[in-house]
């Protein structure tokens, strides 16, 4: 029992030493979190052509903390704005302009009928998907650059497909976190995101003072 009072201890003081300003000192990203002492939390990551914020709640047992957001964002998602036929077999896809450049063609994964697999591909520039005559039952489109994926769009499995889809940016940018995992690591956090560690440094004290204050 003895030995359980310090290490109690320690996790107790731990909230206690986490409020602050962190800033990533890696080359190629422009990262900072902030935590309050009333465990809000605040979120900016700048890394290749990735740029999203967030904000939310913030929790520790000691060895990591946990974000979630709040309010949670409205995820990017996609519609069918037309489904015209065409014959068994083929798939067409235009996309609508998203009012911004994605910088290259919009990949998406496709269901085909009695394959267990899901195929990434894209469309061709007349807008042809190749699916190599196999019913298809539904797309779901991919989020340029954050690698997201849309909602499945199911299809009609008894005919073709040409399709005019739209993009809906919604909160695109702003992160979903629900319990995201941060490592304490000495005076600093790490977080995983797409597939890089992201070091942050303790550099001060929380800039947002708590609630009623």
């Amino acid at each position: 029992m003895l030995l359980l009072v310090p290490v109690a201890a320690a996790l107790a003081q731990a909230p206690a030493a986490l409020p602050g300003i962190y800033r990533s000192q890696q080359i190629e990203v422009g990262a900072a979190l902030e935590l309050t002492e009333d465990h809000r939390f605040r979120y900016a990551l700048e890394y290749g052509a990735v740029s999203e914020l967030g904000e939310g709640s913030w929790t520790s047992d000691g060895k990591s903390v946990r974000l979630t957001s709040a309010p949670m964002p409205k995820a990017p998602s996609f519609e069918i704005v037309r489904d015209d036929p065409a014959p068994p077999g083929e798939l067409w896809v235009t996309f609508e302009n998203p009012g911004f450049d994605w910088g290259g063609p919009l990949e998406m994964v496709v269901t085909l009928d009695g394959v267990s697999t899901r195929v990434r591909t894209a469309p061709a520039e007349n807008g042809r998907v190749e699916v190599g005559a196999q019913r298809v039952l539904a797309i779901q489109p991919i989020i340029p650059v954050y690698e997201q994926f849309g909602p499945a769009l199911k299809l009609a499995p008894d005919r073709g497909h040409r399709l005019t889809i739209r993009f809906l940016r919604n909160d695109l940018g702003k992160v979903r976190f629900s319990g995201e995992p941060l490592a304490i690591d000495g005076d600093g956090l790490v977080i995983e995101r797409y597939d890089t560690p992201i070091r942050f440094k303790r550099v001060g004290p929380p800039l947002t003072k708590p609630s009623g204050e």
